[in-house]
């Protein structure tokens, strides 16, 4: 009898260590996807606001302008992680550097602003895509918890209905 409620009990213990590791691997899993969306594309999308609010900049702020969109494309060069981001961030480069020269065309920064956005809607489609798969881990951890913590709850409660009669 000793030995059957022995294997009960750690039966049990087996359970409860299980749904606490599928628990925090899926918890693990989550923060990381999440993180992922935060650090690739989140940046991207503050440096093309930056970009754009430097194209803006009336013509007494010039240098200053030219200067802040500079720094936010060399950030955006070193923060490339989307397909298709690479070409697109490459060309923005190419024709700021044509801007550069003569900063008043407008038909340049029309042409750079269509870049930019280019590059927004890349990173927003990441952005949907990534938290889909944020979205289906979620799910695949409520169900491994669940059904980890039914078979945890049945062991339980057997164990408790069987407890007592092991006495006799």
């Amino acid at each position: 009898m000793k030995i059957k409620f022995n294997l009960r009990i750690g039966l049990l213990f087996i359970m409860i260590i299980s749904l606490s590791l599928v628990s925090a691997y899926y918890n693990f899993s989550i923060k990381n996807d999440t993180e992922n969306i935060l650090e690739d594309n989140y940046n991207t999308l503050e440096y093309s606001r930056n970009m754009l609010l430097s194209l803006d900049e009336n013509n007494s702020n010039k240098e200053k302008a030219i200067s802040q969109f500079e720094a936010n494309l060399t950030k955006q060069m070193g923060n490339i992680t989307e397909v298709g981001e690479d070409t697109a961030t490459f060309t923005l480069q190419n024709n700021f550097d044509s801007l550069k020269k003569n900063w008043d065309d407008e038909a340049m920064k029309s042409q750079i602003r269509q870049n930019i956005f280019h590059i927004l809607e890349l990173n927003t489609f990441a952005i949907k895509k990534k938290s889909d798969i944020v979205k289906h881990t979620a799910e695949k951890a409520n169900f491994g918890i669940a059904i980890l913590g039914t078979l945890s709850f049945l062991i339980a409660f057997n164990l408790l209905l069987t407890f007592p009669n092991s006495k006799k």
